[in-house]
């Protein structure tokens, strides 16, 4: 659905930072898309769409594509303790925290896909705009996904000479400064550059020892390279990075649980005292490392349009993008080392992709082909010397580290075409052929114990007697795989296993355009997202197993109409997905170990929805957003363990990080003060209802409805050379969490952020 960029003269943009059609009477704008790989306005595109511009998002304080869930109805982002942001739309995400895990969401920049979702935390930087598109997608962007995609759009180099730069300081000594500079080399060579930093001090309080923690660390650039030798041939260049050097966020203890009692260990988890619950309070482990990571990222991009002919184009886009992340993390959420884990991680990806378009008397069609090659490489260690699975029986353990490393090659044929049976009545047909193949190594090495002796070991040895009694032991030493095969034997090296899998996902619409730009559309589609491999310290083998790719086919009624002269739009949509194999982190049963960690599929399920959202703009310079979506998910046939090991049948039950009613607003007024100046008002609010960070009802994962609401205030010159704000976000300090877990002997929460108040100064040249 069009969203916040729709309205105009509410937030002016710097030039050229978003594509708008300009108004046809003094109501709301027209903005300018490539949701389906051409320019269009939002309005005549066949899906549910929210948009936003770049100046948007720098006042509403967006600096990750985690953020955009403040804007998104339906959109809801997690951290996690592997440092991997989890996003969830419409109901459908993924709760895993591999670093190869494909996600149901996609992120891409300018089109280029960025693959995994650990890749995408600073896609933000300098956008002219945003698009998040609803729902499957696989038949027009390169990568398939069953919860929907979101393209970040770059400002582009301009042909005369442009500059900028926003300075904000905030609370907690945060200071944000970025800029740009853009313009001609030559004629026919344009650049842009841009850049980023964030500083800021610590946010998060130690309940027990009163340390603090929260320090951000964030650098990020880009460069871009325009280059039109010819009337027919274009070359764009995109090289851009970031390094992230800040905190780890410490999650929150909400209770503790004995998860093997009668040893050592159970007296002190026992006696751990409450720990408050307020936005800042958390606590963490202080003798092992820093909480703090080391991420670091760069794609280059290189896209070439050659003009064949007045109809038909030729695209190429190559990219390679780069990742490595180095991390300690807190699991635990006290001051013992019941879960802190050390995490080491490497992702290559190079992708190409070619496709031709073409219009001819009234028929658009686009054919092409996409291949990407991804090496992973996911390494932890876990240390839980003071948890009470620690021990087994009278023997003690010691550190493990899960490895998973994998090879993913992936290629795809495509072709969309779009129609005009009749005026104003289009049709629309897509389909895309998509061949994966993943060959993966994973398993838990054993780790020094307490001393340095490999104490998992003797364990593991012991096991093997009682599940073989009678044969001779296979010793295992530290750096080797202790995972447990049925047959009673260690892995010793790691398990080397295939996914090999290929799917059809297809689109197929007709929409119809109504009177004054309006629009009705219907479509039916099929989306896939791939199977994975886990990472997790098994104890035995079939922990390692993968899942298979999981299917969505979905049912959407919608409309875009303008009314009123323009003065408001109205946008709708009703959905319905039938969703097969849904992947889950779940529990396994064994015999020996009991409910183990492991990835599980849901075999059927179903999302019901509907979206609305009107845009208001009565008068120039005042304006009135409101957006809203509702969700109905439910889990029609499962039977297994959750997240407690609790074995249950969960027909009935709802999605994860799904809630029922979401709604975002905003609200403000643009008035003159003298010839030289005018002043702004505003205000932004965003809800999201009781959900859970589970499947089942498990009071300690849930997570209860709240409301955030901003504000902002300044003034700016007419024609937005500068602009002065000052602005608070969360201005009622509300206590609230986004999301939730259980690990060894604990519940912990991760609590968004207390109220932060600043301002921000902006100048354009």
């Amino acid at each position: 659905m069009p969203g916040w960029a729709q309205t105009a003269g509410s937030q002016a943009a710097e030039p050229q930072a978003t594509e708008t059609a300009p108004p046809t009477s003094s109501g709301i704008a027209e903005i300018i898309v490539t949701a389906q790989k051409r320019s269009q306005s939002i309005n005549e595109v066949p899906l549910s769409i929210t948009a936003a511009s770049g100046e948007q998002l720098l006042q509403a304080g967006i600096s990750s594509t985690a953020d955009l869930a403040k804007i998104v109805p339906g959109l809801t982002a997690q951290p996690s303790p592997f440092n991997t942001p989890i996003y969830t739309l419409r109901g459908i995400g993924f709760v895993e925290f591999s670093l190869a895990t494909p996600p149901t969401v996609a992120v891409y920049t300018d089109e280029v896909p960025l693959p995994f979702s650990a890749m995408t935390k600073a896609a933000a930087l300098d956008v002219a705009r945003v698009e998040v598109l609803k729902g499957p997608q696989g038949t027009l962007f390169g990568q398939n996904t069953t919860g929907g995609a979101i393209n970040f759009v770059a400002a582009k180099p301009t042909q005369d000479f442009q500059a900028g730069a926003d300075l904000s300081y905030s609370r907690f000594d945060t200071i944000d400064a970025q800029g740009f500079v853009s313009g001609p080399i030559t004629p026919n060579l344009l650049a842009r550059f841009s850049a980023r930093a964030i500083r800021s001090g610590p946010w998060q309080k130690s309940s027990s020892t009163g340390d603090e923690l929260g320090n951000r660390r964030e650098t990020q650039a880009r460069l871009l390279l325009d280059w039109q030798p010819t009337d027919t041939l274009k070359v764009a260049l995109n090289v851009n990075g970031w390094l992230d050097k800040s905190d780890s966020q410490a999650p929150q203890r909400t209770e503790t649980f004995i998860s093997a009692p009668g040893n050592p260990n159970e007296a002190p988890i026992r006696a751990l005292p409450p720990q408050p619950l307020t936005s800042r309070s958390a606590d963490w482990t202080t003798d092992l490392f820093p909480l703090k990571h080391d991420d670091r990222f760069v794609q280059a991009s290189l896209r070439v349009d050659y003009d064949l002919s007045d109809t038909v184009t030729l695209t190429s886009i190559s990219a390679y993008n780069h990742y490595r992340t180095e991390s300690f993390q807190d699991y635990d959420a006290t001051p013992l080392q019941i879960a802190d884990i050390l995490t080491d991680g490497k992702v290559t990806s190079l992708s190409q992709e070619l496709r031709l378009t073409g219009t001819s008397a009234g028929l658009r069609w686009i054919v092409g082909a996409n291949y990407q090659r991804d090496k992973t490489r996911d390494h932890a260690t876990y240390y839980a010397t003071d948890a009470t699975t620690h021990y087994v029986g009278p023997m003690e353990g010691g550190n493990v580290s899960p490895v998973n490393d994998s090879l993913i090659k992936t290629a795809a044929l495509f072709a969309n075409v779009e129609y005009e049976v009749i005026p104003n009545l289009t049709v629309q047909a897509g389909l895309r052929y998509t061949d994966s193949r993943r060959d993966n190594a994973s398993c838990a090495l054993v780790g020094p114990g307490p001393g340095g002796n490999e104490s998992f070991a003797p364990i593991f040895e012991f096991l093997q007697t009682l599940i073989r009694p009678g044969q001779p032991v296979v010793p295992i030493a530290e750096g080797q795989c202790y995972s447990l095969t049925a047959e009673g034997f260690p892995l010793i090296t790691p398990l080397k296993a295939k996914l090999n899998e290929d799917n059809l996902s297809w689109r197929a619409g007709v929409n119809y355009k109504t009177g004054n730009r309006g629009l009705i559309y219907a479509t039916v589609s099929r989306g896939y997202k791939a199977g994975s491999f886990p990472t997790v310290a098994p104890a035995t083998a079939k922990e390692l197993a993968p899942v298979a790719q999981e299917s969505i086919t979905a049912y959407e009624v919608g409309f875009k109409q303008p009314l009123f002269d323009h003065a408001v739009q109205l946008n709708g949509a009703v959905f319905y997905y039938d969703y097969k194999d849904k992947q889950l982190r779940g529990r396994i049963l064994d015999q020996i170990f009991g409910p183990l960690d492991a990835l599980v599929q849901v075999p059927k399920s179903r999302v019901k929805g509907a979206e609305l959202e009107v845009v208001i703009q009565p008068a120039d310079g005042l304006h009135l957003n409101v957006a809203g979506t509702y969700l109905d998910t439910e889990i029609t046939r499962f039977t297994g363990f959750n997240q407690s090991g609790e074995l249950a049948d969960f027909s009935g039950a709802r999605f994860p990080f799904s809630p029922k009613w979401s709604v975002v607003a905003d609200a403000g007024y643009d008035f003159p003060l003298t010839p030289s100046m005018q002043g702004f008002v505003g205000a932004s609010a965003n809800y999201n209802s009781r959900t859970t960070a589970s499947i089942g009802d498990i009071p300690q994962l849930a997570i209860r409805a709240y409301t955030l609401v901003d504000l902002r205030a300044g003034v700016h010159a007419p024609d937005d050379s500068w602009r002065f704000s000052v602005w608070g976000r969360n201005v009622f300090n509300k206590y609230y969490w986004t999301s939730a877990f259980q690990t060894q002997d604990v519940y912990v929460r991760y609590t968004g952020r207390p109220a932060t108040y600043g301002a921000t100064f902006s100048y354009r040249f």
